[in-house]
């Protein structure tokens, strides 16, 4: 969904970068990042995932980049987070490219940042989400991520 709503936006820029150049104006261009549930999601992960409407994004896109944006996510249901820019995430947060067109990029965050994200920040509510992942033999980056956050998985398995 994100891979498709990233193409159709480029799409769309193409063609109004092209009137933007007879009208001399600058081009538009973006750097898409999400976040959250909704990259869990993309990611593909071998885990119960509730669904979600909002799309994070880790920055927030302005004008009528984001209300383009904003129109082809609703044609899924999606709609993005107005504070989701506002989300901690860890500083090094790895990202996976999911498409580079000729003015888009987009991106999807690695789900170990995203999990040690929701641990650290929302442990009661990400409870049952990081037991089913700690049960799909996690990644040793996920680890590491624990150990310098000072999340402590112990917890959740009280």
């Amino acid at each position: 969904m994100i891979k498709d709503c990233a193409k159709k936006l480029d799409k769309w820029l193409i063609d109004e970068n092209k009137e933007r150049a007879e009208k001399g104006t600058l081009p538009l261009k973006c750097t898409i990042k999400v976040i959250g549930q909704t990259a869990l999601i993309e990611a593909g992960l071998k885990i119960q995932l509730a669904a979600t409407m909002d799309v994070d994004l880790s920055q927030q896109l302005h004008g009528i980049v984001r209300d383009r944006l904003a129109q082809l996510l609703a044609e899924y249901g999606k709609q993005i987070d107005p504070v989701g820019h506002e989300a901690w995430m860890p500083d090094e947060t790895e990202y996976q490219e999911v498409y580079t067109g000729k003015f888009v990029e987009c991106f999807i965050a690695k789900p170990e940042y995203i999990l040690i994200s929701k641990a650290k920040m929302a442990p009661s509510k990400n409870k049952n989400l990081i037991i089913e992942y700690l049960g799909t033999s996690p990644t040793s980056l996920f680890f590491e991520l624990a150990t310098k956050y000072g999340v402590i998985l112990e917890d959740f398995l009280k």
